[in-house]
């Protein structure tokens, strides 16, 4: 166990597949800020390799939310093409203070204010980051 913020490195214009399972015995949520993904697959217990041969690659279905049944799972395509950092979390409250919640943060090599502003001069720091400088606008 960590006390700490979880956060996955990703590159600017790739995709990921995440895989939502759900071993217990309500509906749980999960949301993604600042970006549409493809629900692609869902079914009933655990997921497998395997379980890609049926996903739905055509005509999936856009979302910023997506549901994962009980002892069920759920598969979505997400193109990282918003550089920054997003959240990924749980929709129930409860659950993001138990961990379930994490950050993406989509990398670019292109240092350009057209993709990722940085950060303003005025921010108010805190913790490890209260004595260092904000690059300037």
């Amino acid at each position: 166990m960590y006390l700490q913020t979880s956060v996955m490195a990703a590159n600017f214009r790739d995709y990921v597949e995440i895989i939502f399972e759900n071993y217990e015995d309500v509906v749980q949520s999960w949301h993604i800020d600042g970006y549409a993904f493809w629900v692609v697959g869902m079914d009933g217990g655990p997921w497998r390799s395997a379980s890609r041969n049926g996903y739905n690659l055509r005509d999936a279905v856009s979302r910023c939310t997506v549901q994962v049944y009980p002892m069920s799972w759920t598969a979505i395509y997400m193109p990282l093409d918003n550089v920054g950092m997003w959240n990924i979390r749980s929709e129930n409250w409860e659950r993001q203070y138990l961990g379930q919640q994490f950050y993406l943060r989509v990398y670019s090599p292109a240092n350009s204010w057209r993709d990722e502003y940085p950060i303003p001069k005025n921010a108010l720091l805190c913790g490890r980051a209260s004595g260092r400088k904000t690059r300037p606008l």
